[in-house]
């Protein structure tokens, strides 16, 4: 497993803004993955109080659907598993259409992460927390309509670096305030008109000598370290459910046993996730496990029950 040992000004380059939807610098923006790739892994084995519970992905190098064909960054980012996000799944469609479903793909806008994202400018990191990731914003809302809660929110934000910035946008501004001196109010107050971001975190400007050397992975995890607290008070859990998901999930499962039982071969089904989002197939044949095999023209794909509904 190759070290991380910095970014070079070529890795910045690769997010020009003529280069966002050309082909043509796919290398030039793999070279930046695989870097983050060597990042992620060190902050994963160096952060394990903080990551160990969270899955690590990045975004996309190539100009593609799932970046509405530009790619202006790159992100790093680690989320909830597959399997919890799985047993989300079903309850954060239900809140968009199936247009939007297919307009905007991308994982980590739909669930809280800890994330680094390298751009032209220079690289950002800290906790994200995307509008579309209502699942999260929405239960620390309604967990502080207690006013002790609230108070304690207030608490956990005090307890960051003096380091750590608060931004809402596309991310965090030259002007951004340190975290702790905004208030809990303001923090609540606008999760869902975020345009998309709210942001806990620091930004690193690409002239700065820390992001040329492996000493960065050491910086940005003590960053996330001390974000882990904050993280866990917003990010919706089983253990930190504050408007009664569990049940819901429940339920969810209860039905789609009771959907799976129902379907036979040759029913026509509705794909309702992932890039095959609206289109109408046929059942091919029933597996185990919750997965149906789904004809769409000549190709035979796989998909769990929860991803198929009626025509």
């Amino acid at each position: 497993m190759a070290a991380f040992e910095g970014f070079s000004a070529s890795d910045f380059d690769a997010f020009e803004e003529k280069k966002w939807a050309s082909h043509a610098f796919n290398r030039e923006r793999l070279e930046v993955k695989l870097k983050l790739t060597a990042l992620g892994n060190e902050l994963k084995s160096g952060c394990s109080d903080g990551l160990s519970e969270l899955q690590m992905s990045l975004t996309e190098e190539r100009p593609s659907i799932f970046n509405q064909h530009q790619v202006r960054h790159l992100t790093l980012f680690f989320f909830r598993n597959e399997k919890e996000r799985r047993s989300l799944g079903g309850i954060m469609d239900k809140a968009k259409s199936i247009a939007d479903i297919v307009q905007d793909t991308a994982a980590h806008h739909r669930h809280i992460n800890m994330g680094v994202r390298v751009g032209h400018q220079g690289l950002e990191a800290g906790l994200w927390l995307h509008k579309d990731a209502w699942v999260d914003w929405k239960n620390v809302v309604q967990r502080c309509s207690e006013h002790w809660e609230r108070d304690k929110l207030g608490e956990v934000v005090e307890d960051l670096p003096d380091s750590v910035r608060f931004g809402r946008g596309p991310g965090l501004a030259a002007d951004s305030l340190p975290a702790k001196e905004v208030g809990p109010d303001e923090i609540l107050g606008g999760f869902e008109d975020a345009e998309p971001w709210t942001v806990f975190g620091e930004g690193f400007e690409r002239a700065d000598p820390l992001l040329e050397s492996g000493e960065l992975t050491g910086k940005l995890a003590g960053l996330f370290f001390a974000l882990v607290p904050l993280h866990k008070f917003i990010g919706w859990r089983r253990d930190n459910d504050f408007h009664q998901l569990k049940e819901v999930i429940k339920e969810q499962k209860e039905k789609a046993v009771r959907k799976f039982k129902s379907l036979k071969k040759g029913d026509s089904v509705r794909v309702l996730k992932g890039l095959a989002a609206g289109h109408v197939g046929v059942v091919d044949s029933i597996e185990r496990k919750g997965v149906v095999k789904v004809r769409l023209g000549a190709m035979v794909v796989s998909l769990r029950i929860e991803e198929l509904g009626k025509p």
